[in-house]
């Protein structure tokens, strides 16, 4: 029995790369989907590009001004009219197989499971490397606590009405939005693992989504407060957290911060490396600055 896919791929000035992309999804061996390509950008429209491919199971809506990736998938999940929705980004591509190996999997399931995800091969400059994801059907609520990227929202396929209940991506993050929704998935669904690399993520030289700094430690920041009852029962991962995203405010110079929260991961789980990461940034301050306040 055919089961209609909706893939959602928000787009914001890249008309050189999204052709690309589209092609990717043109090209898969399953056939029946929708294609809803949702125009964020305001200064280079990709509306000429996606119209020239000429096929009627692609939708293009643009944006009347810029609100963010978040809101343009949100824009493309109320307008889907599949019992799956899909994520492809503007400049990441897809194996021919991918929907079809997905969906064949999802029909030797029952209704507990909401979502699968799949292995990624990640594109550099330099080469390529693939992830692993565990296979099969599982409880992954822990999982999405532990590692905030586990579930690349380019691998994602998800039931239509895993949205209804919990919630769409959350516009307010300004990073970090996969996790904050797949920590909800996953408290009220399982999910089945593919441990196959069937989405090809383009890592080379060019503007991506989380390349701001101050954006990635504030989604990091929120993320933890959010769900601050569900890190309290795996202490050790709330440290680690906090371990991150101390680094992440020394990298930026941010070392009031990034003090902050090492201390905070030491608090938790008083680990060597922890301690000599907070005394290096001690130095680090007192080098730059000539005060330890800083």
């Amino acid at each position: 029995m055919k089961k209609l896919i909706s893939v959602i791929m928000p787009t914001y000035n890249r008309s050189d790369l999204v052709g690309v992309s589209i092609k990717s999804v043109l090209s898969q061996t399953y056939r029946d989907f929708e294609l809803i390509v949702v125009d964020d950008g305001i200064e280079e429209l990709a509306e000429k590009v996606v119209k020239s491919f000429n096929d009627d199971r692609i939708r293009y809506i643009q944006h009347e001004k810029s609100k963010g990736g978040g809101a343009a998938r949100n824009t493309g999940i109320k307008n889907a009219k599949g019992e799956f929705v899909a994520f492809l980004d503007d400049d990441d591509e897809w194996a021919q197989n991918k929907l079809e190996i997905q969906v064949r999997q999802f029909e030797k399931t029952d209704d507990s499971i909401g979502f699968s995800f799949t292995a990624v091969e990640n594109i550099t400059d330099t080469g390529s490397f693939c992830t692993n994801v565990p296979d099969g059907v599982q409880d992954f609520h822990e999982r999405a606590l532990k590692r905030f990227s586990e579930f690349l929202r380019v691998t994602l396929m998800i039931k239509k009405q895993v949205f209804e209940e919990v919630g769409v991506f959350d516009e307010i993050f300004p990073s970090n939005q996969e996790p904050d929704l797949m920590i909800r998935v996953t408290k009220e669904y399982k999910g089945l693992g593919i441990n196959k690399p069937l989405s090809f993520v383009n890592m080379k030289e060019h503007e991506h989504i989380n390349s701001n700094w101050d954006n990635r430690i504030n989604g990091r920041k929120m993320i933890l407060e959010k769900y601050q009852d569900d890190f309290n029962k795996y202490p050790k991962y709330l440290a680690k957290h906090y371990f991150d995203l101390a680094l992440m405010c020394r990298d930026v110079k941010y070392f009031k911060e990034a003090k902050k929260y090492f201390v905070k991961a030491i608090k938790i789980n008083f680990k060597l490396l922890y301690i000599a990461h907070y005394f290096n940034v001690l130095v680090k301050s007192f080098l730059l600055f000539g005060d330890t306040k800083n």
